[in-house]
């Protein structure tokens, strides 16, 4: 073989390219942005520090917490400061943890407020698998007969009922139990109302999604798409891959090209005896 005839480096990359990238065609592709989507939405849900407002109605005496409404998030409270941290500030702009007061106080034994971070970290697992594993199939050559309905869609249903499960957080007892003193003199009462905040409409957002990307999973499964065998091919390797098997008469060499390489070998075929007895 010439050294004109060898591919450089450019085509050989491309033809590595079109075995991996969107090896199952475009449907991948389409659901992979919205998987995305929900991944960094139910992120912003659980890393936020606004998924409950709560209204007290009053300024309570509390040592723990002494304003009358709290932006409190599974995590975190807003503490309506500017972070100096740049990147923190870009993210979860004043956003601080609770201080060890303030959980053993309304935190440590509250099954509710534990189970909503629990269901919180298996959804931020479940959506980094589902995120990984949808855009694996789209620029490498993953089995999709196996990962599809095995690995992503659940993935995918775990996320949305680990997401949605997370508003079992608005259960907790620092919105229905009296836990609030207005003086020193009375008895605790519960807060105003608690309402949803910006991170809870983040993790509606997300279920949303997740549950369309169910849909979208369930609707169609992606199957390999085929391949041009002369995709990248010169003029005169295009024409030589027109004989990629070339048979002769009865006894005679096979000349077998290689598309992918381009290497030719020839091959003699086997005649079973029965021909020769025939003749």
């Amino acid at each position: 073989m010439g050294v004109d005839a060898v591919p450089d480096g450019l085509v050989d990359a491309w033809r590595l390219w079109r075995h991996c990238l969107c090896r199952f065609g475009w449907y991948p592709l389409f659901v992979a942005p919205l998987v995305t989507c929900a991944c960094i939405l139910d992120v912003f849900s659980s890393t936020g520090c606004d998924f409950v407002r709560v209204d007290i109605g009053f300024v309570p005496i509390n040592d723990e917490w002494q304003d009358s409404r709290a932006s409190l998030g599974l995590f975190s409270f807003d503490s309506h400061e500017t972070d100096k941290n740049k990147w923190k500030r870009s993210f979860n702009n004043g956003c601080q943890p609770y201080s060890e007061e303030f959980t053993s106080s309304f935190m440590g034994s509250d099954q509710s407020w534990q189970i909503a971070k629990i269901l919180a970290h298996i959804s931020g697992i479940s959506s980094a698998i589902a995120c990984a594993t949808v855009w694996l199939l789209t620029i490498t050559p993953l089995p999709a007969s196996f990962f599809w309905p095995g690995v992503l869609l659940p993935a995918v249903v775990l996320a949305m009922a680990t997401g949605a499960a997370k508003f079992i957080f608005f259960d907790a007892m620092i919105c229905s139990e009296d836990l609030w003193y207005m003086d020193e003199s009375s008895p605790p009462v519960p807060p105003h109302s608690c309402e949803i905040g910006e991170s809870a409409v983040f993790g509606i957002a997300s279920t949303v999604a997740y549950f369309l990307c169910t849909i979208l999973i369930c609707f169609k499964s992606p199957r390999k798409r085929k391949l041009d065998e002369n995709f990248g091919k010169s003029p005169e390797e295009k024409s030589n891959s027109q004989n990629t098997h070339n048979t002769g008469p009865s006894g005679t060499d096979i000349v077998c090209h290689d598309i992918e390489t381009g290497d030719t070998t020839t091959k003699t075929p086997v005649i079973p005896k029965r021909y020769y007895n025939q003749n």
